[in-house]
């Protein structure tokens, strides 16, 4: 018996279980994979763009000081349309922060909050636990199958964050749309040979956005939105015929592209939940959300929806909410999350829209606005401060203190 089961344990499930445990709440994750440790990847490892208002979060959490020495700073952006003359820079200090983002390894960030979660007293972590069925009446039942046994673990709210195809979220009947963009992301580490300190950028171009994220030294995570055809094209490439064809698209801002990693092609669509609870169950992450990467908001926002989810819940003693109490609070979460999720939402799809139609005409269009956003500071620290994830006003943990 528990009093929080997150299904999903991956980054935000795992997040999730540290943000919501309490001395007076325990916790249960329920996750199917296991973590047993991990090779070093170099060039193939995948990365995750953290917005300020995530680093908050881990500072409220504890994490930060030692997840930071492992992060790469984005203390610059440049955003350029190719062909085109117009672009929009940002900058850190013009705005008093330390930085606009950062970038880490997803496997730094995993291997971090594991330690966190294994080290805590008032979270059960269940791997290979398969999930297999949900039901609810004054409580909420979770089973799930481990080591060829079924097993159940009952709790008073269900935190559902099993992905963007949620085995979980289809077993309590909760319908969702899902939005196929007609793009996939190639996705590959890059090193250069004149590296920019701090520097990310945001190229769109002909075939859609192109990003290159510092990763520390000569190294540059490179998401590259296409055509699907295109995308497998490029991404079947040796070496040497990716690192032309990406040099060819970026230009010679970095210098030369020298070594690249392992190239993934992955289709992109946007999944989104009709509704984000379902009695005592909350859907978060991927379960609720999961966008375009254009403007790298997924994994943020699913935070910034367990930092919400976290003010309702302090000082909250579950056991003593009634059922009636509980869609309270859950309906409460639902309508103080909607309204950003829906603009990150809007946002996102505007910019891909936007900047991967192929009509002539919209190419000056693209150029103008670029050029326009950098000449009006009000605008683009609108913007900025969106992409930070500090749009909407904050709470304990975007304050960076529990």
């Amino acid at each position: 018996m528990t009093d929080i089961a997150i299904i999903g344990g991956g980054l935000v499930g795992l997040c999730a279980g540290l943000v919501v445990q309490h001395p007076d709440r325990r916790v249960t994750i329920v996750e199917a994979g296991n973590f047993d440790p991990k090779p070093v990847l170099g060039l193939a490892a995948r990365s995750i763009a953290l917005s300020i208002s995530s680093v908050q979060i881990f500072r409220a959490l504890g994490l930060w000081a030692k997840i930071a020495p492992q992060a790469a700073p984005i203390r610059h952006i440049h955003v350029s349309a190719r062909t085109r003359w117009g672009v929009t820079r940002l900058h850190a200090d013009d705005y008093e922060l330390e930085a606009l983002g950062y970038v880490v390894e997803n496997q730094v960030l995993s291997d971090c909050l594991l330690q966190a979660v294994q080290a805590s007293e008032l979270i059960d972590l269940q791997q290979n636990a398969h999930f297999d069925s949900i039901d609810q009446d004054a409580r909420v039942n979770i089973g799930y199958r481990q080591n060829d046994c079924r097993e159940q673990v009952e709790a008073q709210l269900a935190l559902i964050a099993d992905g963007a195809q949620s085995p979980a979220r289809s077993a309590l009947g909760i319908d969702h749309q899902q939005v196929d963009y007609g793009q996939s992301a190639v996705i590959s580490n890059v090193e250069v040979d004149k590296p920019r300190v701090d520097t990310a950028y945001e190229r769109f171009t002909e075939q859609g956005p192109l990003a290159m994220l510092p990763l520390g030294g000569r190294k540059y995570a490179c998401v590259w939105t296409m055509k699907p055809e295109l995308a497998s094209e490029i991404s079947s490439l040796d070496d040497a015929g990716f690192a032309e064809a990406l040099q060819d698209c970026f230009g010679f801002r970095l210098g030369l592209i020298g070594a690249v990693g392992p190239r993934f092609a992955v289709p992109l669509q946007r999944t989104g939940a009709e509704t984000l609870s379902a009695g005592r169950c909350l859907l978060i992450g991927n379960a609720a959300n999961a966008l375009h990467p254009v403007a790298g908001q997924s994994f943020n926002l699913a935070l910034r929806d367990v930092a919400g989810l976290y003010e309702l819940l302090c000082e909250q003693p579950l056991a003593k909410l009634d059922t009636a109490a509980i869609a309270a609070l859950t309906g409460q979460y639902e309508l103080q999350r909607e309204r950003e999720q829906q603009q990150v939402i809007r946002y996102g799809d505007g910019l891909v829209s936007m900047f991967s139609n192929e009509l002539p005409l919209l190419d000056h269009v693209r150029a103008a606005g670029l050029g326009l956003l950098d000449l009006l500071p009000a605008i683009k620290k609108q913007a900025a401060f969106s992409g930070m994830g500090l749009a909407f006003g904050g709470n304990r943990l975007l304050r960076g203190h529990l």
